[in-house]
């Protein structure tokens, strides 16, 4: 449960299929050391994970948990609690999972969400999220042209860009890592959270 002093931002981080890994740690102290209340929700119930690389996380996603039980997983995190979230931030298969349930809370669970390469979104664009929602995409995705992806998003009302990094940019773990790219966003949330708290 989270425990907040009035002016905490509270944060919903949903993980990518790395899980809690020691890649993760960075990120959650950068947002603790902004100010931030930090609830996490990944696809191993809290469990530490430590994956060789991509491959192996990937199996153990699939074989684990799966896009629709992380889905599920994401939507029990706001049926379960009566907090409201300043933030919510969602990577690659979580970013994909919280932009399933965005369709379904309003303003009174979620402020804000933004969405790190959720890579599984083409096949959900029908959803539209009720809160504002940012997506933030990489140069590419295997599975859909960004720029076309991009375009269909932001006739719906959603704020959709590309970057020049690749899929996987904000985690240490990912043969993606991109250390710019992680810099630029991390002070983009900070900044974020800055202004959460007045």
């Amino acid at each position: 449960m989270l425990t907040l002093t009035s002016n905490s931002p509270a944060v919903l981080v949903l993980t990518d299929i790395f899980g809690r890994c020691p890649g993760l740690e960075p990120l959650l102290a950068n947002l603790r050391l902004g100010g931030a209340v930090v609830q996490l929700a990944d696809p191993y119930q809290g469990v530490q994970q430590q994956f060789a690389d991509e491959p192996e996380a990937y199996a153990a996603y699939i074989e684990r948990c799966g896009h629709d039980a992380y889905a599920a997983i994401a939507a029990q995190v706001f049926a379960s609690t009566t907090q409201q979230f300043d933030l919510a931030l969602g990577f690659s298969a979580g970013a994909t999972a919280l932009w399933r349930v965005l369709a379904q809370i309003n303003s009174s669970r979620l402020k804000q969400a933004i969405l790190f390469y959720p890579g599984q979104i083409h096949q959900h664009l029908a959803l539209k999220p009720q809160v504002p929602t940012q997506i933030i995409f990489g140069h590419s995705e295997p599975h859909f042209a960004v720029a076309d992806i991009c375009q269909q998003l932001q006739q719906q009302g959603v704020s959709a860009i590309s970057t020049p990094y690749g899929h996987g940019f904000m985690n240490p773990a990912s043969k993606a890592f991109n250390k710019v790219g992680y810099q630029q966003k991390l002070h983009q949330l900070l900044l974020i959270l800055k202004s959460a708290k007045y």
